[in-house]
């Protein structure tokens, strides 16, 4: 996207608003449906288009008119699948899932507390560095490179004076910069990003590969001992504003 843009609770504008479900209504993910990788989708003012495997592009209003429904999503706290309200998007939606991916899948839109309350991690960052640091292990382990896209950030640290260093967004407190707007705003860290098998999923290909997930936990393992498997962090956006893209941002670091 050339451009995040954030609203008042700190969130990206449309993010993690629509998720898809399985016939169970649990929530659908790269790892149980890595076809899903083949899914890209577009936030217009007025409308969300669909495309991939394709397909001719599919455009579903902004507010769906389908059932109330409840999606399943897993609570980690709890242990459980917890229901959460949404609306389903509709039969054309889901036809187009299921010519995508062979799947009976649904599309569906979760009402705003129910996004906030599944989405505690607002926005994912990377270095291209970090993503060089991950290809020179998978080259020494007869594995061929992957790309950015993989790791699923909303943000990605390129140039700089300090980008150079894998894992730099690893020693991040904040970062801030100067909006379109002219407004000082900054990006405060929160957690590390532990790892699960979503970056082996080629997303060119919705095809799983095995071996990217255990040479990322061997590099974590290299600078995080006894630690889960980490790539990237999480960081808390601001209350308003916006990023684009080529933005400069000062990093805050601490070793």
């Amino acid at each position: 996207m050339p451009e995040l843009r954030f609203d008042a609770d700190g969130r990206i504008e449309g993010d993690r608003e629509w998720i898809v479900v399985d016939a169970r209504g649990e929530l659908a993910w790269l790892g149980s449906h890595p076809k899903l990788a083949l899914l890209q989708p577009s936030l217009l003012p007025d409308a969300l288009l669909l495309r991939g495997g394709g397909q001719q592009p599919l455009r579903l209003s902004r507010e769906p008119e389908g059932e109330a429904t409840q999606a399943l999503i897993w609570h980690p706290g709890e242990r459980r699948m917890l229901g959460h309200a949404g609306r389903d998007a509709g039969a054309l939606a889901a036809q187009f899932l299921r010519e995508l991916t062979g799947e009976e899948l649904r599309l569906v839109k979760l009402e705003r507390e129910a996004m906030l309350a599944t989405a505690p991690h607002p926005l994912h960052a990377v270095s291209t560095a970090s993503v060089g640091e991950l290809n020179a292990h998978l080259a020494t382990l007869g594995l061929g490179p992957v790309d950015v896209r993989r790791l699923r950030p909303n943000l990605v640290l390129g140039d700089g004076p300090d980008a150079g260093m894998p894992f730099i967004e690893e020693h991040l407190t904040q970062m801030v910069w100067r909006d379109g707007q002219g407004a000082w705003r900054r990006l405060v860290h929160r957690m590390p990003c532990e790892r699960c098998v979503v970056p082996n999923v080629d997303p060119d290909t919705g095809q799983a590969q095995a071996g990217i997930d255990t040479a990322i936990a061997a590099l974590s393992a290299q600078r995080w001992p006894g630690q889960a498997s980490r790539f990237g962090v999480y960081l808390q956006p601001p209350s308003g504003g916006s990023l684009a893209e080529g933005a400069s941002l000062t990093m805050e670091l601490d070793f």
